[in-house]
């Protein structure tokens, strides 16, 4: 037991050595400043975050190694080809131009800059790479006439954690500059996804009969889309008082008597009356077998169709099967836009009339989906849950929300409140405390407790904590909160 410990804490040793070695591995050529910490500056643009590490400056001394990280600010990862221009501008304007050819490995390029002057000099670099292209204004850097006039090195925050390049380069990883905006005010609910009115069709057989089995093989399975009057089933009605088939065969008589008393009529050969009976006859045979879903155009067989487009729900039918009146054969549904049921506490009913939309996921997915539109909201509260129903309509076209879900969101009540906000993304919970993460430097972090405000799901208002400017962890906290804790997986330095 003794020895696993000693294991570990040398694992420990380890690994926060490796960590203080991380960007502070440079050789340098020069013994009178190799006393002092390196400096580091990071500047985002809304293409670049430029951020590198030089020792103080001597003049006349040989250039040191720059290591300058270069990261689009689009995906969050390294630049891996083009060239950096380094210009240092003196006080009396003299330009002078330093640079590397190509990243020495991929987002790092090493510049070696040295002055033969001593003065302060305005500093820009420019990005050239068909990655990207940017031109970035550094400031100020000094370069010193003796060793003795570099300042002592300023104590370190003893609050940053370390997540260098190569961790963040890698992973899923992002950062977004903190500034105030407006977010809806918002409540949390829950419901159910359901179909829509007019979206959801039951198909029955109104007849008696048989499935012939050549006729079906080819019926729609649960999961097939159909179109509005596709054949679904087709049937052999039985015969019988009142049957289908003795219906159909009462249509074909009259129609044919009609058509022989109206030529009859034409040469006044038979009164008037007679073809109007006739006529009156046949449009109540057409009625009983247009009640029965049939059409005089089907033949004896019966025609199932579809009454809506859709997909098929469940299919009941069995090829060669017989069925009685009001068998149910399927059941359809058009995804295409669905409802959102949600149970309102009772203590927001008095405000319903202010939803707006509700921000949501389902149970298994983190996408957030968004309602389209209030379709209802109901008049009585429910007695023993004391809840009010209200159902919103949610567009479905990529059919990603099945019926039958549960649902979790946010709904969007009333006005909204102005604040500093971040990416809901960004915000983790530790033993039940919101935090963040805040990029303090290119490779330095901050863990910020949190005080948080209202949310519209995607955004959240931010009452402390967190400053307008700052830059927020929105991909990738959670491998920093590892990396705080010392796990070895992301605890490895690198040299530049």
């Amino acid at each position: 037991m003794l020895d696993a410990r000693k294991n570990v804490s040398r694992w420990l040793i380890l690994v926060v050595l490796i960590g203080f070695s991380g960007c502070s591995s440079h050789e340098h050529t020069s013994e009178a400043v190799t006393d002092h910490a390196n400096i580091a500056v990071t500047i985002w643009t809304d293409q670049t975050e430029l951020f590198f590490e030089y020792p103080p400056m001597l003049a006349g001394q040989e250039g040191e190694t720059w290591a300058v990280h270069v990261t689009r600010m689009t995906d969050f990862k390294p630049v891996t080809e083009g060239k950096l221009i380094i210009s240092m501008q003196s006080e009396d304007g003299r330009v002078f131009t330093f640079g590397a050819d190509a990243p020495a490995r991929p987002g790092i390029f090493l510049p070696a800059p040295s002055m033969e002057e001593s003065g302060v000099y305005r500093v820009s670099m420019e990005v050239v790479s068909p990655q990207l292209t940017d031109k970035i204004v550094v400031g100020e850097i000094t370069v010193f006439a003796e060793e003795s006039d570099i300042p002592a090195d300023q104590a370190e925050n003893g609050r940053a954690l370390s997540f260098l390049k190569e961790q963040q380069w890698p992973i899923d990883f992002g950062v977004q500059k903190v500034g105030s905006n407006k977010v809806f005010n918002t409540i949390q609910v829950s419901g159910s996804i359901t179909a829509a009115d007019g979206r959801v069709a039951s198909v029955a057989t109104p007849v008696s009969g048989i499935l012939s089995a050549d006729d079906n093989l080819n019926a729609p399975s649960p999961g097939d889309h159909v179109r509005k009057g596709q054949v679904l089933a087709i049937i052999s009605p039985v015969g019988g008082e009142n049957s289908y088939a003795t219906t159909f065969a009462r249509v074909e008589k009259l129609s044919r008597d009609v058509d022989r008393l109206e030529r009859l009529y034409d040469v006044e050969a038979i009164p008037e009356i007679q073809i109007v009976e006739a006529r009156h006859d046949l449009k109540l045979a057409l009625a009983a077998l247009q009640g029965m879903g049939g059409d005089s155009e089907d033949g004896y067989n019966f025609i199932a169709r579809a009454p809506i487009g859709g997909i098929v729900s469940t299919r009941k039918l069995v090829p060669g099967d017989y069925v009685e009146v009001g068998d149910e054969l399927f059941s359809l549904h058009d995804p295409s836009r669905i409802w959102l049921n949600v149970d309102l506490p009772s203590r927001y009913a008095s405000t319903a009339s202010t939803l707006k939309e509700i921000s949501f996921t389902v149970e298994g997915g983190s996408r957030t989906h968004t309602t389209s539109g209030v379709v209802s909201i109901g008049d009585a509260l429910d007695s023993v849950a004391r809840t009010l129903p209200v159902v919103f309509e949610v567009e479905n076209s990529e059919r990603a929300l099945k019926i039958g879900m549960f649902a979790e969101g946010l709904a969007r009540i009333g006005g909204q409140t102005d604040g500093i906000t971040i990416a809901s993304s960004a915000i983790q919970y530790e033993d039940g405390q919101p935090v963040a993460y805040v990029q303090t430097e290119g490779e330095s972090f901050e863990r910020r407790a949190l005080v948080l405000g209202a949310t519209d799901g995607t955004n959240t208002v931010i009452e402390n904590g967190i400053d307008v400017g700052e830059y927020v962890v929105t991909k990738g906290a959670y491998q920093i909160y590892l990396a705080s804790l010392g796990n070895s997986e992301f605890g490895e330095g690198h040299a530049h």
